[in-house]
């Protein structure tokens, strides 16, 4: 269950990457007919590229939204850790 938590969301990203891959081809049954799989393979590739272009901006912006977002979590989870080590009489960030 925790990979599934870890990992699913790349599970239902490489399902929807199929699906929409499958659709293109479907989409283009005629056109693959008449000129051949080149032409679908030239319109992935030109797909890909601002497809690839526009994930790694997005992955930037989360990665830089995440750090901004969960700071004052970090930092309240940081605060109860060591209100937690003083009541048990622990030095603060040293494991048991």
């Amino acid at each position: 269950m925790k990979h599934m938590r870890r990992w699913g969301a790349v599970y239902i990203l490489v399902v929807l990457f199929a699906g929409s891959w499958a659709g293109q081809a479907w989409a283009m049954q005629s056109v693959i007919t008449k000129e051949g799989w080149i032409e679908f393979w030239s319109a992935t590739f030109e797909n890909w590229q601002s497809e690839w272009l526009q994930l790694v901006f997005q992955a930037i912006l989360l990665l830089g939204a995440k750090h901004w977002l969960f700071q004052a979590d970090a930092r309240d989870l940081e605060r109860i850790e060591g209100k937690i080590d003083r009541l048990l009489g622990r030095e603060p960030g040293r494991p048991e």
